[in-house]
């Protein structure tokens, strides 16, 4: 099995390296597969400004070129992606970069409820009420329906983000991941397992090992990402990942080229 990483983000975004840098940071570690996915964002279309975190407009030929040039060395394999922002309505002004053939896959991810960033700061959630907790859950697991349901995503990134600053709901929601989920199998979609989880507040992966064995039983695809924003963790916490997918059952791991998945033997 190649070590491979492909939820990454650069200076592109907001990555506190350049491509280069993760370039030789991730040779020196044995990654034989390594793939980009610097954050595209747009509320709305036809936007000139987007938030400092993700890639400027005026960035984006820069950074298919600058991967392109990487890919020429041929020391090791290198696959463009991107991690696209999904917010309400955003289909319509996702789907001409989500569709452009440069990129290897797509992430589609879900950080927003509404106009308001539920990940960037405990504070969001402080501030909540016990049922204001529950209809945030409500409403993540509906929007990741709607991700997956537009069809324009080869990967649902980091499922369950919601619980990153260990808040959690009181009531059941698992009718409503079982929707998402069946949306991401309909969408012949795959699920990343995101090692980020394992060093926040919530001390857990996303999705939990609960929902891999949901993913399982639907023959969702699993591939694995460590979400690195400094080089040196391109592959954190990677072989624990390995582990936990074989207690869960599973015994490939999804790869990525040119817009088409395949599988390899997982080697734990």
């Amino acid at each position: 099995m190649k070590k491979a990483s492909y939820h990454n983000h650069t200076s592109f975004s907001d990555g506190a390296e350049n491509p280069e840098e993760f370039y030789w940071i991730a040779l020196d570690q044995g990654v034989e597969i390594l793939g980009f996915a610097d954050h595209y964002y747009r509320d709305a279309p036809k936007v000139e400004k987007v938030p400092e975190w993700a890639m400027q407009p005026h960035l984006e030929q820069r950074y298919f070129d600058v991967l392109a040039s990487l890919a020429r060395r041929g020391r090791m394999e290198i696959r463009t992606g991107m991690e696209f922002d999904w917010l309400d309505g955003s289909a319509e002004w996702l789907a001409p970069m989500a569709s452009d053939p440069r990129l290897d896959y797509a992430i589609g991810s879900v950080h927003y409820l509404g106009c308001e960033s539920f990940d960037s700061s405990r504070a969001y959630w402080e501030k909540l009420s016990e049922e204001e907790v529950n209809a945030a859950n409500r409403r993540y697991w509906i929007t990741v329906r709607e991700m997956a349901e537009s069809g324009l995503f080869n990967i649902a990134g980091h499922l369950d983000l919601i619980k990153k600053f260990d808040f959690y709901p009181t009531e059941d929601v698992t009718p409503l991941i079982r929707d998402a989920l069946d949306a991401i199998k309909a969408a012949d979609m795959t699920v990343e397992l995101n090692t980020s989880g394992w060093a926040k507040d919530c001390k857990e992966c996303y999705p939990s090992e609960a929902i891999l064995r949901a993913c399982l039983h639907r023959e969702i695809p699993v591939t694995v990402s460590a979400d690195a924003h400094r080089a040196r963790f391109v592959c954190a916490n990677f072989n624990r990942a390995y582990e936990l997918l074989a207690r869960v059952g599973y015994t490939q791991i999804a790869r990525f080229r040119n817009r088409e998945r395949f599988l390899e033997a997982l080697e734990a």
